[in-house]
């Protein structure tokens, strides 16, 4: 019996957020969401901090490869993914919380090659495109019937493979894909807007797996909108929004 009693609290010392706890899951996403000495950090990640806060939940932030992420978010019940773009694709997927963020989208190019011309979507269709597995990116452009994707696990690789010329376009967040270069060492200035995707140019989210307590779910919602009504989601835009 005493054995039992010790590998039971052992397992809930190494299961995240325990078996039934809330376990909030997220990627490197600056500057939205990213680690910085081992703490949560980004413009996404202090709205998802100032609603556990207003609903006195206590729960941990882990970062993993979206892909990871995601998948627990469809599997482990109790689980928050954030930040994520809504999509048709994703609808039934998920319990929404709420938009957290704005978002802007856009393909990415090398500035010195001047033969990429992209003025709709359907000019994308010419060239290779880098995107990243699970990404917003990905599932959206193979839903268009794209065929022309080049796939890898992380998204800086992809960063990496545009600057080398190995792919010609990077569907990206745009506030997101100048952080990211910078923080690689790369200069800002070889990359350039190439077309903007306006369906992905809108909101980031909150949302819970479908297997989560419903109590739970309208408890986030609530916060959500707590802390917009009394003017903290503002103030913390406004705060990125002059970092920028």
């Amino acid at each position: 019996m005493r054995l039992l009693l010790a590998a039971a609290l052992l397992l809930s010392v190494l299961t995240p957020a325990g078996a039934s706890g809330v376990l909030i899951v997220t990627e490197e996403l600056p500057p939205y969401n990213y680690q910085e000495n081992g703490d949560a950090k980004g413009m996404a990640t202090e709205v998802v901090q100032a609603v556990l806060e207003e609903t006195g939940v206590d729960a941990k932030i882990e970062f993993y490869p979206w892909a990871r992420s995601y998948r627990l978010a469809q599997t482990r019940k109790n689980t928050l993914i954030y930040s994520m773009a809504r999509i048709p694709e994703r609808e039934d997927l998920f319990e929404w919380v709420g938009v957290i963020t704005p978002v802007a989208t856009s393909f990415f190019k090398l500035t010195a090659n001047k033969e990429i011309k992209v003025n709709s979507l359907e000019d994308a269709r010419k060239y290779s495109i880098g995107v990243s597995l699970e990404n917003v990116n990905y599932l959206y452009l193979k839903g268009k019937g794209f065929t022309n994707l080049e796939l890898v696990g992380e998204d800086l690789l992809n960063m990496r493979k545009l600057a080398h010329g190995r792919i010609d376009l990077v569907p990206f967040d745009e506030a997101s894909f100048y952080y990211q270069v910078r923080r690689d060492g790369m200069d800002a200035a070889m990359f350039e807007p190439a077309y903007r995707l306006e369906d992905l140019s809108r909101f980031l989210y909150m949302a819970f797996s479908k297997s989560s307590d419903p109590d739970l779910i309208e408890r986030f919602r609530q916060g959500l909108q707590s802390v917009k009504d009394d003017g903290t989601y503002d103030r913390i835009l406004m705060r990125y929004s002059l970092m920028n």
